[in-house]
């Protein structure tokens, strides 16, 4: 071959070169790999893909929270809020492992900062984000879309963040919505005061009451004009019992008055019939 041929010749040449340029650039390309590799390693992939049991943080998946799959969590940071929104903001501008980006721009285009606006109910509000997530499959305007809220709390901060699978049709995220907030959250480097709280999606049951969950009510109370007693409170079901009782009175007084009439309710309902 004709790297033999420049070992036993030990020629110099474009087409033989130098044995120690070779390896020179050899152990640049394995350096090169091993920083590659490394930087995968240190900041991983936001993306669950194929087999999301394999991958961290994908064992929240969602089905229809939102009508698509959608996550909602919130955490406590010590981080004044100017800083939490600085790291959010960061974060997905930088896109990370390419997959996020910061939304800004359109007409009309809000700001992210809400402190002129001075909110205090229900938080003291003080900053806005929205960003995307890209997967190699739903990508663009088809991207999961991300919301963020940043809330004064004492010194430090409240962050909300909100995932949706965009794309019409994703019932299920296959835990890619609370596997991207998770991720960005840990790229931002800050320290959380607290674990996330699951405020609504991210595969918790929806629509299903405490009082479900202890005990369900007796079959023939379960549900009263559609409504399950179990989401009724004592003056909702007050005010269900006292309509129903106006309607059998009313119902009672219309049959006597056509009875009285010469003719029944009976007979009325079938010469309509």
């Amino acid at each position: 071959s004709r790297l033999h041929t420049c070992i036993r010749t030990r020629r110099t040449s474009f087409l033989c070169p130098n044995l120690e340029d070779m390896a020179r650039l050899l152990f640049a390309f394995a350096a090169l790999v091993g920083v590659a590799v490394a930087i995968e390693e240190a900041t991983g992939s936001s993306i669950c893909g194929d087999d999301p049991a394999k991958v961290p943080d994908c064992n929240h998946e969602d089905l229809g929270s939102c009508g698509n799959a959608c996550c909602v969590v919130e955490v406590s940071l010590p981080a004044a809020p100017t800083e939490v929104y600085a790291r959010v903001k960061e974060v997905l501008s930088s896109g990370i492992d390419g997959t996020f980006e910061y939304v800004t721009g359109g007409d009309p285009s809000p700001k992210d900062d809400l402190r002129p606006y001075k909110i205090d109910q229900p938080k003291p509000f003080q900053f806005i984000v929205q960003g995307r997530h890209n997967a190699p499959q739903y990508k663009g305007e088809n991207g999961d879309i991300l919301d963020f809220n940043i809330a004064a709390l004492g010194s430090g901060s409240s962050l909300r963040m909100f995932s949706l699978s965009r794309v019409h049709g994703a019932l299920g995220d296959a835990g890619q919505n609370f596997k991207t907030l998770s991720f960005l959250l840990q790229n931002t480097q800050l320290a959380p005061s607290s674990d996330f709280t699951i405020v609504h999606g991210c595969g918790k049951a929806i629509g299903v009451s405490t009082a479900i969950s202890k005990g369900a009510a007796p079959a023939e109370l379960s549900v009263i004009a559609g409504v399950p007693v179990s989401t009724l409170s004592f003056m909702a079901l007050a005010s269900v019992a006292l309509a129903a009782a106006a309607a059998v009175v009313t119902g009672r007084s219309w049959a006597a008055r056509t009875v009285r009439a010469g003719a029944s309710s009976e007979g009325l309902l079938k010469a309509e019939v």
